[in-house]
């Protein structure tokens, strides 16, 4: 309804003509009377449609916070996927030997989603197939590390620019409505109880939730950075979208190349 009347809302300039004629009540239309009774009409639509949407608002933004700071913390605590790196550099250190490439120190994180991209003579088997089977004979926990990355997936689909944007939507909004209620003039309807109803239920604890959201967001742009030294990488150039999406995708290579290689060791069984 609400949504309704703000998109069929006459012109500022309609409205205030209207005022005018408010000595003439009882010869208008019943929308004409409305318009000249509610008294900043526009202004208090706006304010009760944020009110009614604050909430959903917040959990469409909470939840995604939640997802990269937990992701970042996954990320950085897992000892296993650490390892898993190790080995990775230590092989293909190896494979390079003799070549420019010999002797690295580092490698890009997106290089990890490459590394089914090499292949064996008969192209059955990949470099992701061989690191796999060499953590199953020699670093077993290493296997362990998909189960411990498991807000990498949603994390994958958060935009930290939505984000941003929605936060500072939310607060446009917020100080809007400070403003409306702070210069909103005094009602002469003691059953007018817009003011009242903004600032006692709804004002401070909608400017503390969006407070919480903003230090929590804070938060995981402060866990972001951490990894971004971690892994070295420009934060300002590589997002949270795209990190997570690469390990979200090597995770899911991982396991399918793993599954592969418990499939090749189990014997078939031929039903007569």
């Amino acid at each position: 309804m609400l949504f309704n009347l703000i998109k069929q809302m006459p012109e500022s300039a309609k409205l205030q003509q209207l005022a005018e004629l408010k000595n003439e009540y009882d010869d208008l239309a019943e929308p004409e009377q409305f318009g000249v009774v509610i008294t900043r009409l526009q202004e208090r639509l706006n304010a009760i449609l944020f009110k009614l949407l604050f909430n959903e608002h917040v959990e469409n933004i909470k939840p995604d916070i939640v997802s990269v700071t937990a992701a970042c913390e996954e990320v950085q605590k897992s000892q296993n996927f650490a390892t898993l790196l190790e080995v990775t550099l230590l092989i293909g250190n190896f494979m390079n030997a003799g070549s420019r490439n010999a002797g690295a120190f580092g490698f890009d994180i997106s290089f990890l989603c490459k590394l089914k991209d090499t292949k064996s003579a008969d192209q059955k088997t990949t470099l992701l197939h061989f690191i796999a089977e060499s953590c199953e004979n020699e670093y077993p926990d290493v296997l362990k590390f998909p189960d411990e990355l498991v807000h990498v997936e949603k994390a994958s689909r958060v935009s930290a620019e939505t984000l941003q944007k929605n936060l500072a939507q939310m607060k446009k909004q917020l100080t809007d409505l400070d403003k409306e209620i702070d210069n909103f003039p005094p009602s002469t309807n003691e059953n007018d109880k817009f003011v009242e109803k903004m600032t006692i239920s709804f004002q401070s604890k909608a400017q503390e939730q969006y407070t919480k959201l903003c230090m929590m967001h804070d938060h995981m742009e402060s866990l972001f950075k951490e990894l971004s030294v971690y892994f070295v990488f420009d934060p300002k150039k590589v997002t949270v979208e795209e990190f997570f999406n690469d390990l979200n995708n090597f995770r899911n290579m991982f396991v399918v190349s793993w599954s592969a290689i418990i499939e090749k060791h189990v014997p078939k069984i031929l039903y007569i």
